[in-house]
């Protein structure tokens, strides 16, 4: 069953119209300002491609500055030859797209009860791109990869200190050499067909399809190949949940996940005809239904899945549904992806509040 969590005082100012759910001045709901944070409105999720500058953001340190005329990337450490890449080498490499679904690993923490430390995100902090830039394997494949090499180590030109006792440091990142080199990994230099936004990572930034947000490195300056298992704090204090066996692992794959956009909550709904529509997305494997609930989940139907249909980027789907009677109405989505993994009821709490991904209902009111 899914619990409806709205109060009696949120039913009596209940949303009267669409209207007043979709304002018409649309910016980022701020979550933080240094550094900047913000997810995006409920009435944007509902586009396939979000625009950039409401594209949701979250930064660890505040945004760096970026001197294009003394820019570089360097690459190192294992490789067959070091390399100093400025932006026109970049850019005569082959040009690859790539319509991608990012999400802050920490979106919908707000959901949890009892709630959990960090950025109180609602449901917004998950957008969706066309990407374009190189791919990760052809730059490393510049410099060849040396035989021992384990993992790939990414460096951003943003810097701080990530919790009080801590150092400054720069954010750094790194994957399994096996990930790296996977063919659709992309280092962007484009958004959305625009020059990369400076909020987004500006010149050059990671773009890792299917994982949460934290992994796709920003304002990257640093590509290094080790040969051991990096433990830094971005991956061994952060973004890690406890598994049932009490082993904590590191957070990578987005589970899956769904919302329904439109009604937005506490709307009131004429006794009619209403289009229930959302996303749905999963970093395993395409959507392969989404089910609808008008009664807070004791029985549930299929949606019609529509719009585009791509590997790493969202699913839209929508569902006509006729209330049968006045009244508040518990509305409710699940999604299952192509590999049959399903989104569950309930949150699995955890004290990061990481992969909040659990069924989260919308409830509205039906006008006599």
């Amino acid at each position: 069953m899914v619990h409806c969590t709205c109060s009696e005082a949120a039913l009596a100012t209940a949303v009267k119209t669409p209207a007043q759910a979709r304002p018409s001045e649309q910016t980022l709901v701020e979550i933080d300002k240094v550094p900047l944070i913000g997810e995006t409105p409920q009435t944007l999720l509902q586009n396939w491609l979000t625009p950039n500058p409401l594209f949701y953001v979250r930064n660890h340190f505040d945004t760096p500055e970026i001197e294009m005329s003394s820019w570089q990337l360097s690459v190192d450490g294992c490789v067959s030859k070091t390399a100093q890449f400025d932006f026109n080498n970049i850019k005569r490499l082959p040009k690859y797209t790539s319509t991608v679904t990012l999400e802050c690993a920490g979106n919908n923490r707000s959901d949890l009860d009892p709630p959990a430390p960090g950025n109180q995100f609602q449901n917004g902090a998950v957008s969706t791109a066309v990407w374009a830039g190189v791919a990760l394997k052809d730059i490393l494949n510049e410099v060849g990869i040396g035989p021992n090499a384990r993992e790939v180590l990414f460096e951003g030109a943003d810097t701080g200190t990530p919790a009080p006792g801590e150092s400054e440091m720069p954010y750094l990142r790194s994957l399994p050499i096996d990930v790296a080199m996977h063919p659709d990994m992309l280092v962007a230099y484009e958004m959305n067909g625009e020059e990369l936004p400076i909020e987004h990572g500006y010149p050059l930034r990671l773009v890792i399809p299917g994982w949460y947000g934290m992994a796709s490195v920003k304002w990257l300056t640093g590509i290094k190949v080790i040969d051991y298992e990096y433990e830094g704090f971005f991956q061994t204090d952060r973004y890690v949940i406890e598994n049932d066996d009490g082993v904590w692992e590191q957070i990578k794959e987005i589970s899956i996940k769904s919302l329904i956009s439109s009604p937005a909550v506490g709307e009131e709904l004429a006794n009619q005809p209403t289009c229930v529509a959302g996303m749905a997305w999963s970093g395993n494997a395409q959507i392969k239904e989404v089910e609808f609930s008008a009664d807070g989940g004791q029985t549930w139907q299929p949606a019609t899945l529509t719009g585009p249909s791509e590997r790493y980027a969202w699913q839209q789907w929508h569902i006509s549904w006729t209330p049968p009677m006045a009244g508040h109405y518990t509305l409710a989505c699940r999604a299952t992806d192509q590999l049959g993994n399903i989104q569950p009821i309930e949150t699995r709490w955890n004290e990061g509040g990481y992969v909040v991904n659990g069924v989260r209902p919308v409830c509205v009111m039906v006008a006599a």
